[in-house]
């Protein structure tokens, strides 16, 4: 017994070890651009020091918040982002939420033949329809006077792998409380809306997290069809690095201030988060 509390201990010390070596590797990166945004900007030329030699500066911070002539700020870009990624996300959860029910709830023919072929779309990289989809939108006069659309409207349709997700969380909810819905006198919508929804909490909040991140940091797209004056977050601080080139203060206290957001949501919902994914990951 003594041996196998031993050999318990070891083992979970070794797996613990291995974590906290892991979790060290991934914050490394961020503690030096976080303490570097802090430092002047003749420090970060050269070899890199834990505690700023010529003290502490916000200098990169008031850089990152100010306005230049008619480019987007990394505020405006923000609240750009915000208007532009919420919409579809949630739009998108519900209508992905909408098909999950169905492949997982409900019955009807070719089912299983028509989750198959909506799971192979995403095979398709979308760099493949990038460019039929630039030409239909642009064919129909979006672009040009209203260039934040195509980034919107798609994501209302749902995703593939929202859907897949959201069926194995759907997969985990007994038939036995719908059945019992529908007894009462609730149709499948309203099953839907009462009692699935409100049972799937976590995994909907894991999704809405992902989409919502995805958007977020999209730089490919906004930068395809915006403007100057819908930049995004991501465009914005991109042109801020081109300005300030050179300024590593002020280029990571931009990149610092871009983060926080999804930080912040992570280190709320984390909880919900984990148990989303996990309930995304039920066998059906």
């Amino acid at each position: 017994m003594i041996k196998k509390n031993k050999k318990t201990i070891i083992r979970k010390g070794l797996i613990y070890f291995g974590l906290i070596l892991y979790a060290l590797f991934v914050l490394f990166p961020f503690a030096i651009m976080l303490i570097s945004s802090f430092k002047h900007k003749e420090e970060t030329i050269g070899a890199f020091t834990w505690l700023p030699q010529l003290g502490v500066t916000i200098r990169g911070y008031l850089n990152a918040f100010e306005k230049v002539a008619s480019s987007t700020s990394i505020v405006e870009g923000f609240f750009n982002t915000l208007w532009i990624i919420i919409p579809p996300t949630i739009i998108g959860l519900l209508v992905s939420s909408l098909s999950a029910y169905a492949f997982a709830k409900m019955r009807f023919r070719g089912k299983n033949v028509m989750f198959g072929l909506l799971i192979a779309t995403m095979m398709v990289p979308g760099i493949v329809t990038l460019v039929p989809s630039y030409i239909i939108w642009d064919y129909l006069g979006v672009t040009v006077n209203a260039p934040f659309l195509p980034l919107m409207i798609p994501g209302m349709f749902g995703a593939a792998a929202c859907v897949f997700f959201m069926r194995q969380a759907f997969y985990a909810i007994p038939d036995s409380i719908i059945e019992a819905a529908k007894i009462d006198g609730l149709g499948p919508f309203q099953c839907f809306v009462r009692i699935v929804l409100p049972l799937s909490k976590p995994a909907l909040l894991a999704q809405g997290i992902l989409g919502f991140v995805g958007g977020y940091n999209d730089y490919f797209g906004p930068l395809i069809y915006l403007k100057s004056d819908y930049q995004t977050l991501q465009i914005a601080v991109s042109v801020f690095s081109d300005r300030y080139s050179g300024d590593w203060p002020s280029i990571l206290a931009a990149n610092v201030i871009a983060i926080i957001p999804t930080v912040l949501i992570y280190i709320f919902a984390q909880k919900y988060f984990i148990e989303g994914i996990t309930a995304g990951g039920e066998k059906g």
